[in-house]
């Protein structure tokens, strides 16, 4: 997928009087040489880590400015620019999260699907979703947006009206206090036992509400920015049964996967409302219990390499397939799509144009997909039996 890109320059810092503009380094300039094993070691994927740092030279000042997420980060900076000897570095590097925001440093969602930017505006493209009762960091503000990281580390801008924030012991009560979690496909939660009365908010599977008890057929909820109400009891459980009883298998995640067919797709989007591709992956294992990574480059280093074997022999049920274009001399691997592997030679993927849907691999199937048969780079086993080797 795609995430907003690195800040490669920062606004010059401006002299006052009669002392001379900054100037920004060149794009060959010693200094971006000299930054480049430290970015490639504290933040190698920009989507998980922040290294947005850049020079100013300023008479026969050097100034670093921007923002790291790990206090190391910021001291190999110094090191590494100190060594280049372009002049005295004036460090200006702030380690997220801001102190500004040290009192709340933390969000809980508080609308059933939070639309996480590339950029803080609404006009921004779709980098991931966030689902109410999610914890998240919040490193930094820009007007009403957030700079946030969600428990899979993925970074992005969420305004501030869909979180509470809070501190770690916030966190804590949230955390460890009884919850229950929205199983069925969608509900309301409504201000009253009532399904006449007025809704406080919608539901949909993996929404996590503050438990209230169980008041007959209904159940009283909060949300948690404090919204009291009530959601029909057959929709949601107690979220502490809920996670225990989770089994990682292949079957389970088959059922999974096979709960949101003809679910639209949606870039960006990882939630029942819209997915795409690695959304939908990510929805079928965390009903199951497995958080994982955000896109589907990403989720290709995860687990064991499958040899694909003859006709695809080697993979299991469960197994993730990749789709894209395979290394060549000239470009590298290039990872565009993901699907589960199910018996039969098929794949449930979502996909652009037509949303979650099940495609064959084997040419003789009515629902042949040739598209996804000659684009297969390889398989990833991230549960289950160690794969069998070529």
């Amino acid at each position: 997928m795609r995430r907003h890109s690195v800040l490669c320059l920062l606004a010059a810092l401006i002299a006052s009087g009669a002392a001379p503009s900054p100037r920004l380094l060149a794009q060959d300039d010693p200094c971006k040489a000299a930054l480049a094993p430290v970015r490639a070691t504290f933040a190698p994927d920009r989507r998980v880590a922040v290294f947005d740092i850049a020079c100013v030279q300023q008479a026969t000042q050097l100034v670093a400015r921007g923002d790291v997420d790990q206090a190391d980060a910021k001291r190999a900076v110094l090191a590494a620019l100190e060594s280049v000897r372009l002049g005295p570095v004036l460090d200006s590097i702030r380690v997220l999260p801001d102190p500004a925001l040290a009192a709340t440093p933390f969000g809980i969602v508080t609308v059933s699907v939070g639309n996480v930017r590339s950029n803080p505006a609404n006009s921004a493209e779709l980098a991931t979703q966030v689902m109410m009762g999610m914890v998240l960091k919040v490193l930094k503000k820009q007007g009403d947006w957030y700079y946030i990281q969600s428990a899979d580390r993925y970074l992005g801008w969420l305004e501030g009206r869909v979180m509470h924030f809070t501190n770690q012991a916030g966190v804590d009560a949230w955390v460890n206090g009884p919850r229950v979690i929205m199983t069925g496909a969608f509900g309301m939660m409504r201000e009253k036992a009532d399904t006449t009365s007025l809704p406080v908010s919608d539901a949909v599977p993996l929404v996590l509400f503050k438990d209230g008890g169980v008041r007959g057929k209904w159940r009283a909820v909060e949300t948690p920015d404090g919204r009291k109400g009530f959601i029909e009891r057959r929709l949601v459980v107690d979220y502490a049964k809920w996670q225990a009883a989770r089994q990682l298998t292949a079957d389970n995640v088959e059922a999974s996967a096979k709960r949101f067919v003809g679910v639209p797709y949606l870039w960006g989007g990882t939630s029942p409302k819209g997915m795409d591709c690695s959304g939908f992956t990510k929805i079928a294992f965390r009903l199951n219990g497995m958080e994982l990574n955000r896109d589907a480059n990403q989720q290709a280093l995860m687990g064991t390499e499958v040899s694909l074997g003859d006709d695809f022999a080697h993979l299991a049920k469960g197994d993730l397939l990749f789709f894209g274009s395979k290394a060549t001399a000239e470009r590298g691997e290039r990872i565009t799509h993901v699907g589960i592997w199910l018996p039969g030679k098929q794949v449930i993927s979502s996909r652009g144009g037509y949303g979650v849907r099940i495609d064959s691999m084997d040419p003789k199937a009515p629902n042949y997909s040739d598209e996804l048969a000659l684009s297969v780079v390889r398989g990833r086993r991230v549960f289950g039996p160690a794969p069998l080797q070529p």
